[in-house]
Order: structure tokens, then C-alpha cells, then sequence
């Protein structure tokens, strides 16, 4: 009796579980994959667009996922001279529901109050931020660190972000296990919280591309 009762109760549990679309496109908008079974603090289905550009360099990734409200509704960005990634996300709460085409909204360039010191530096763990930078919108952290590839280029970026981009201190920027972030620290007197996990996806293969740019320059 106890033996049918237990495995009532797991078929329960997995049938409402969210399923959800997963996929990501380089190039587009829109993209089609496989459905995967949601995880328990995961409630959300999620697309998220992400726009990075360094200098002239630019890049759009489309990502679909399992999610949590949080991911939801901070959403990651920061800015530094030269440099900005922005992320739009959508979410829904019923099974299959990502599966359209998702649009990229403006960003907010509503000036918050917040003033925080900004640069930009290649090949160096250094950075004199002797540049103030007005923040907009929700980016109401100052922060710095440096991202460094395996055996390539290193930059070290300061200026304004967001909670999220605070929370994942400053993985959010990047994608994948080959980019190193380091010597992370808040700068405005916020208190810093531990690594956590982000949905955000930024393709590796731009990632590499503007550490390339870094290092032949």
C-alpha cells in the first residue's frame, strides 16, 4: 500500500512539472528545438535575447529555456565605455508556451541617479576608471573585473550592471567554461552576494571572437 502510494505521488509530481522549449539561435529571432521536463525550482518557460557589443562588434543570441521567476524579472545588463550587454526576457508559465517569435525591446536609457566610475582595458588586470558613467535604467551597481580565455586575451571591464549581472559576479557577460572571470568587487558600497547561476547565454563563439579582436589589437 505505502509502495503504490510513493510511485502515485512521483507520477503525480512529474506530470506538473513545466515542460518547456529548448534551443538558441546565433542569427535570428527565432528558433525550434526539443521540449525538456522543467526541474523543481525551475516554473518558468523562458526566450531570452541577448545583444553584446564591444566597440564595433556585435552580437544577438536567442536562448529558450526552463526558468524561475527571478530570471524573469531581473533580467541582466551593464554598461562600460565601449562596451554593453542587454538582455530581454520573456516568460510564461504553461506548458510549450516559448515556442514563438520573440522581438527586442528598447533599452532603458532612463537615467537612475546612480553615477559610478567606467573603463574599459585590454590585455590587462588593470583599469584606471577615471571615467564617470551616468547609469540608466535598472543598472544601480558599480562593478569591475576581469575576464580572462585560457592561454589568450584578458580585458577588465568597470561601470554600471544590474542586480543579476552583480549576483553571477559578472559571469553574466559571458558564455561558456573558457572564459575566466576574476577579481570581481562592487564599488558603490553594495554589499556582494555568492556566485550564483544565470539563465543569460552569450554565444562562445562570440565571446572568442572579441578576445581575438582584443588580442590583435
Amino acid at each position: 500500500m505505502m509502495l503504490s502510494t510513493l510511485i502515485f505521488l512521483v507520477l503525480l509530481a512529474a506530470g506538473a512539472a513545466l515542460e518547456c522549449e529548448v534551443c538558441y539561435s546565433l542569427s535570428s529571432n527565432r528558433c525550434s528545438g526539443h521540449y525538456e521536463t522543467c526541474g523543481p525550482s525551475q516554473d518558468r518557460c523562458m526566450e531570452t535575447l541577448t545583444q553584446t557589443s564591444l566597440g564595433e562588434l556585435k552580437s544577438f543570441v536567442l536562448k529558450k529555456t526552463c526558468g524561475s521567476v527571478y530570471n524573469c524579472t531581473h533580467p541582466a545588463s551593464m554598461t562600460a565605455p565601449g562596451y554593453r550587454v542587454s538582455v530581454t526576457t520573456m516568460c510564461c508559465d504553461t506548458d510549450y508556451c516559448n515556442n514563438r517569435t520573440m522581438n527586442w525591446k528598447a533599452v532603458n536609457s532612463t537615467k537612475n541617479g546612480v553615477r559610478c566610475p567606467s573603463c574599459l582595458a585590454h590585455n590587462s588586470e588593470t583599469c584606471d576608471r577615471h571615467t564617470p558613467l551616468n547609469c540608466t535604467g535598472s543598472e544601480t551597481y558599480c562593478v569591475q573585473f576581469t575576464a580572462s580565455r585560457h592561454r589568450g586575451s584578458t580585458i577588465t571591464i568597470a561601470g554600471c550592471a544590474s542586480e543579476s549581472m552583480e549576483k553571477t559576479r559578472g559571469k553574466a557577460a559571458f558564455g561558456g567554461n573558457s572564459i575566466e572571470v576574476s577579481r570581481f568587487q562592487v564599488t558603490n558600497g553594495a554589499q556582494s552576494v555568492p556566485k550564483g547561476h544565470l539563465s543569460v547565454f552569450l554565444a562562445v563563439l562570440f565571446t572568442l571572437k572579441i578576445f581575438a579582436e582584443c588580442g590583435s589589437s
